[in-house]
């Protein structure tokens, strides 16, 4: 609308649809994550997506210590580059996650529900998915209500006592060492100690889930 490139972070999106837009289909160009946690996995590394032939090109180039494809001196850089190549052996895996993907996304959502459906009852909120969209649901997230006492890190150590991976929300940038402190932005600093990002395996199987629910509720309850 106005003009601007819009780059679209999808790392961890995967699935996800906004109005029948696919995420990191939106914008000049897209970046998914494949990091081990993600939905889709090589272990490391990520994957590049755009409609963009020239854009393409420049930033397979890049990828590849500047040399471009085509070029006929052998080990010709023609502008400074990087090396972004994934293995074959890492391509190899992600080919074949790719090809059960929806299996995957199916996964990642029967997980989420079943968090949405033990957990309905708690003064808590979870991910979001508006009128129009679909959620790939990589993490489920519960952020209890403001108003409720809530001690994030004694449920994180009651999750660890019962062997159980939960994970903090993330932190403000601007709570980050690097970064100039804006203690007066109230949303990001007074979300971060309420949320708790939940255990989101596909492979979760109810009674696992179950159990995470009860460790949650004995909490908030």
């Amino acid at each position: 609308r106005h003009g601007i490139p819009i780059v679209e972070d999808a790392a961890e999106a995967i699935g996800s649809v906004w109005h029948g837009k696919r995420a990191g289909s939106m914008g000049v160009f897209g970046v998914f994550s494949f990091h081990g946690t993600k939905t889709i996995t090589t272990g490391e590394g990520g994957m590049f997506v755009t409609n963009d032939p020239d854009l393409y090109e420049r930033v397979l180039t890049l990828s590849n210590h500047g040399r471009a494809r085509g070029e006929a001196r052998q080990f010709w850089p023609s502008m400074v580059g990087f090396k972004y190549k994934m293995s074959n052996i890492q391509a190899a895996i992600g080919c074949a996650q790719m090809e059960r993907i929806d299996e995957l996304i199916a996964g990642k959502r029967r997980v989420f529900k079943c968090y949405e459906e033990h957990l309905r009852d708690l003064p808590v909120r979870m991910n979001p998915e508006p009128e129009g969209t679909v959620n790939g649901f990589w993490m489920p997230t519960i952020i209890v209500d403001e108003g409720v006492f809530f001690d994030r890190d004694a449920l994180l150590k009651e999750f660890k006592e019962n062997k159980i991976d939960g994970r903090v929300f993330f932190w403000p940038l601007s709570m980050l060492p690097m970064l100039e402190a804006k203690p007066n932005n109230q949303v990001s600093y007074g979300l971060y100690v309420r949320a708790v990002n939940l255990p989101s395996y596909h492979d979760l199987v109810t009674e696992e889930m179950e159990r995470i629910a009860c460790v949650i509720k004995d909490l908030l309850g």
